[in-house]
């Protein structure tokens, strides 16, 4: 699932880097960087919608609320192994779903996997070794990791 905030922010930094000439430069890896924190922020932000979809179709409005307070706590990360987690607390076959879905889309999980850990990188300060295309790619590729998560809860 490609999602219309990410899309627009690569869209206006890629007009940015081509009509200014800013490949290789240091504009570029100021824009990699920020493009990196944003889509994660935005991931999580996507996957923290879709739990609390999820448990606001129950009836009790206080373990609705209970439970979209525990997400807050309880969700840190979101690397897959991670995500797998969060969505083993709805119960193991939840977990095995999303699991079984990774199993055919490595390389999808890969690339959101590199997202995750190169955005940690970024915002302490280590930097990424990532080029603004291969941050692309890995968004282009590694949002399939949303489609599995938006399966499982639905």
């Amino acid at each position: 699932m490609r999602l219309a905030q990410i899309d627009h922010a690569i869209d206006v930094c890629e007009k940015h880097l081509r009509e200014f000439a800013l490949q290789g430069t240091e504009i570029e890896v100021y824009l990699t960087g920020f493009l990196l924190v944003f889509i994660c922020a935005v991931f999580e932000e996507h996957i923290e919608g879709l739990v609390n979809a999820r448990v606001s179709k129950s009836e009790d409005v206080a373990l609705a609320a209970f439970a979209r307070s525990a997400t807050n706590q309880l969700f840190r990360s979101i690397l897959t192994s991670e995500i797998a987690g969060l969505l083993g607390r709805f119960g193991d076959t939840h977990k095995h779903q999303f699991r079984d879905a990774m199993k055919g889309n490595e390389r999808a999980e890969t690339f959101f996997n590199n997202l995750v850990q190169n955005r940690h990188g970024t915002a302490h300060k280590a930097g990424s070794d990532l080029t603004f295309s291969e941050v692309v790619q890995f968004y282009s590729e590694g949002h399939v990791v949303l489609d599995a998560i938006t399966t499982v809860l639905a």
